[in-house]
């Protein structure tokens, strides 16, 4: 009987210790499929995903069509406001042109190239309608998005009416020229260049020099321009495209030539580098003062230019100055000391002073060292005769030219 009992009782904590282990491990079980689906659940639902992706597409694509739809309808109001179509007033028409505007400002820079697109694929719209709309162009669009209008004009010219032809029956204006002019009225260089840095390289190079025109009428103004010039060329092309412009933004003025004082100090404060000295005196002989031009061959004796570089600015210098007004060459050359450019100007003013004076020229000649410069100036006398006439053949053979 009490074997009996014993053994019952073990049996009974065999079975209870089995219980106990299968609930502890029903327990990790339920502990693991818990963190289970709590991880499944961080994961994002693939198919949720898409969902929400497509709804955002149907979303974009019906505010897509709803602008469209938009664009549409201005579009037509505006051309039958353009036709008067309805026969109004002037005071009606005053009144829905104002309508038409506010509607325009409403427009953002997509919707605005609908409207354009839109406008302009109307079979029957013909300059006169063009010029209008670009009144709205220049003085709501251009305003409002001037950096997004810069590049939109430079990708689409055509809606804008901008090329290089004039429309026949009516001048249309350059919206882009506009945009430019509108910046430098600002006052606002740095937009300027960020809507030029916005375009196409062929527009930047079309209208880079709008900004001379517009901003460039004082010295204060062609430094600013200067600084900001230089801050654009961001690319090779860009740097080009800047140095290509410097001359002309040193000498030129609408009204008149810039003074010796007005542009070397610039030059001087600018603190260029010899490659921008280079690009900058590009043709000065065309743009300095006549009467400056002695002060002009006394600045590049002194300037950090490459010598024949130096050399071909004062041939040309001297040339011109030769033809206007050879006794000042003669007296600059008499006081002058010796330098490479003091050379190029004695061949210059020998080879425009030799059918008049052959003997003063020669002496001037001999002035300059044996070498290229004074091959030059000779090379250039003899080109100045006929070819065919027994002084060029004797000239040429004394010297050894035309071989």
């Amino acid at each position: 009987m009490k074997r009996s009992l014993i053994i019952c009782a073990v049996i009974c904590i065999v079975v209870a210790l089995l219980g106990w282990r299968e609930s502890k491990q029903l327990s990790r079980k339920k502990e693991a499929n818990a963190k289970l689906v709590r991880e499944a659940a961080a994961i994002p639902n693939d198919d949720a995903s898409l969902s929400r992706a497509a709804s955002l597409r149907i979303a974009q694509s019906k505010e897509g069509l709803a602008m469209k739809e938009k664009v549409k309808a201005l579009t037509s109001d505006y051309v039958a406001l353009l036709r008067n179509e309805n026969g109004a007033s002037a005071e009606e028409l005053a009144i829905l042109r104002e309508n038409i505007k506010s509607r325009l400002e409403e427009l953002d820079p997509s919707a605005i190239r609908e409207f354009m697109g839109e406008f302009n694929s109307l079979p029957d719209v013909n300059s006169g309608m063009k010029s209008d709309v670009n009144e709205y162009v220049m003085n709501v669009f251009i305003k409002k998005y001037p950096v997004e209008m810069a590049g939109m004009m430079s990708k689409t010219p055509e809606l804008f009416s901008i090329s290089n032809q004039t429309m026949p029956e009516r001048v249309i204006y350059d919206p882009f020229k506009f945009l430019m002019y509108y910046c430098c009225q600002q006052k606002d260089l740095p937009l300027a260049f960020q809507c030029l840095s916005e375009a196409s390289p062929e527009f930047q190079s079309k209208y880079i020099g709008e900004t001379l025109r517009y901003y460039g009428n004082t010295p204060l103004g062609r430094a600013e321009l200067f600084e900001e010039m230089r801050a654009f060329a961001s690319t090779p092309e860009q740097l080009e495209l800047v140095q290509g412009k410097m001359s002309d933004l040193l000498f030129d003025r609408p009204d008149a030539k810039v003074t010796f004082i007005e542009v070397s100090d610039l030059l001087q404060s600018a603190n260029l580098s010899s490659e921008e000295i280079v690009a900058a005196t590009k043709d000065m002989e065309k743009k300095v003062r006549v009467g400056e031009t002695g002060q002009w061959l006394d600045w590049l004796t002194k300037n950090d230019i490459p010598d024949e570089v130096s050399k071909e600015r004062a041939f040309d210098l001297a040339t011109r100055w030769t033809e206007k007004d050879y006794q000042a060459v003669g007296q600059w050359l008499i006081n002058s000391p010796n330098s490479p450019e003091k050379s190029a100007v004695a061949g210059a003013y020998a080879a425009k002073a030799y059918p008049y004076d052959p003997e003063g020229a020669m002496n001037w000649i001999q002035t300059i060292p044996q070498g290229p410069d004074r091959t030059k100036a000779l090379e250039t006398i003899y080109q100045s005769m006929p070819q065919d006439s027994g002084a060029a053949k004797a000239f040429a053979s004394e010297y050894g030219l035309g071989k």
